[in-house]
């Protein structure tokens, strides 16, 4: 039987998420389409049809498939792909669920492939075909749910499987008033009082546009006023200028590793392998490459070429 650790029914919201569409900021373009199928499947009584969400991490996938249960009034469960590895986890899973149940299942390309296809005839035809230690077949009848996948690699998900969605969405980049939303949001949830507008609008300069990279900095600037003001939580053009100068944030999102990075490359004239850059940071070439180097590449900063990486030339 699954494990409850990686399996796991959601019962309480946590304050600080949105609780409806209204409140979740951006990404206009899937909550008008969600809300129409929404619509569709109270007034017809159907189940809603499969989801998938295609995004990097932190732009609110989960936080999304959450609202939908909620506008269902349906039961919420969750679990990341990686922890299913038998047929006998997923077969529990599926079992649990009840009539519309949300089903909904983080990084699901990490499918071992041996169980995609009792993910798939669960989804279209809503039983499980299983093979007896005898020969003979059984088929186990489940009840009808919806399937909401999220993955930061659609393009390793096989065609079988994500021909199954019904519905399959990419997030977009939140806009500048989009991000400075968020912001002022989760100064609030801090408590972090800010009287002067043009402040939050100039800390958007410091993060890129991911909710959760934001909620992140927020925290970080709760902790310093926190530890400058005995217990006062009060962003001012004083305070901004010390946590900036503190954590060392440029605009364009560059910290400290990216400037360690871009180091390297300038104490030489010739391409450097991404290895040999990893080694000097002291970070596995995995980390480099995902942690690291995207904003660089994103901002023009730098570039590969065949015989390593080089400064971007203006």
């Amino acid at each position: 039987m699954i494990q409850q650790d990686i399996f796991e029914q959601q019962t309480n919201n946590h304050w600080h998420r949105p609780t409806d569409f209204a409140t979740f900021v951006g990404q206009e373009h899937i909550k008008k389409v969600l809300q129409t199928a929404i619509i569709s499947a109270q007034k017809n009584e159907h189940t809603l049809g499969h989801i998938l969400f295609a995004w990097p991490s932190g732009y609110g996938k989960t936080t999304l498939a959450e609202l939908l249960s909620q506008q269902l009034g349906k039961n919420f469960f969750q679990v990341t792909a990686y922890a299913i590895t038998k047929p006998a986890e997923i077969i529990s899973l599926l079992q649990k669920l009840q009539k519309d149940d949300i089903l909904f299942i983080d990084e699901i390309h990490r499918i071992p492939s041996k169980l995609e296809e009792i993910l798939y005839i669960a989804m279209e035809d809503h039983r499980i075909d299983m093979i007896l230690p005898d020969g003979t077949n059984l088929s186990l009848p489940l009840q009808q749910f919806t399937l909401v996948g999220a993955t930061t690699q659609p393009e390793k998900l096989t065609s079988p499987l994500k021909n199954r969605f019904v519905y399959n969405f990419s997030f977009m980049p939140y806009t500048q008033p989009e991000k400075e939303n968020i912001i002022q949001h989760y100064l609030a949830y801090n408590n972090i009082e800010c009287s002067d507008t043009w402040l939050v609008g100039d800390i958007s300069q410091k993060v890129e546009s991911v909710p959760r990279q934001i909620k992140n900095l927020c925290t970080q600037l709760r902790d310093f006023l926190l530890s400058i003001n005995d217990g006062a939580k009060k962003l001012t053009q004083s305070s901004r200028t010390g946590f900036v100068n503190r954590l060392e944030l440029e605009d364009g999102w560059i910290s400290h590793i990216h400037k360690e990075y871009l180091k390297i490359l300038e104490g030489t004239s010739w391409p450097v392998w991404l290895k040999t850059i990893s080694i000097q940071l002291w970070m596995n070439e995995k980390a480099v490459e995902d942690d690291v180097e995207p904003l660089l590449f994103k901002t023009g900063k730098i570039e590969k070429t065949s015989r390593g990486r080089v400064l971007k030339k203006n």
